[in-house]
């Protein structure tokens, strides 16, 4: 999932924290839960913490709050009860976008790879190695070596 809905069966019938198995993922901020002693579906919003969005996929066992006195009878989605899973193949994406207004670097230990708002692409590191199953090309107005 990546933040908005989701379905989920609970694990009480009962007012206030119980344990939930997500069913299904949705956009658009809210949850969908199914207490187990219940037949009816319950809608609840997600727990945003300040650390980042909260990832959820079907499997994922979850805490869910909820009080049947409120007027719209929504809960609420805590967290995540365990692990964070490593996403399946089906959850990657074709492709990612990230965008920065001045620069966008990686860096890991020596090595670094830096794109600035100019154009100007950096590679670093202590040796650079290129390989190519095909065409390896280098191309550019000018191009200099050593």
């Amino acid at each position: 999932m990546i933040a908005g809905q989701l379905l989920v069966a609970a694990g009480t019938a009962q007012d206030g924290l119980s344990r939930a198995i997500v069913l299904q993922a949705h956009d658009g901020g809210t949850v969908t839960v199914r207490k187990n002693l219940e037949s009816r579906f319950l809608q609840c919003d997600v727990l945003q913490a300040t650390g980042g969005q909260l990832r959820l996929s079907p499997g994922d066992e979850v805490l869910v709050w909820h009080v049947t006195a409120s007027e719209d009878e929504r809960g609420v989605v805590i967290g995540r009860i365990g692990n964070e899973r490593i996403p399946e193949p089906a959850e990657l994406r074709d492709e990612v976008v990230v965008e920065a207004r001045k620069n966008l670097a990686r860096k890991c230990g020596d090595g670094s790879i830096t794109i600035r708002e100019d154009g100007k692409i950096l590679i670093k590191g202590r040796d650079l190695v290129s390989h190519a199953v095909r065409v390896n090309r280098i191309k550019g107005g000018a191009v200099a070596i050593n």
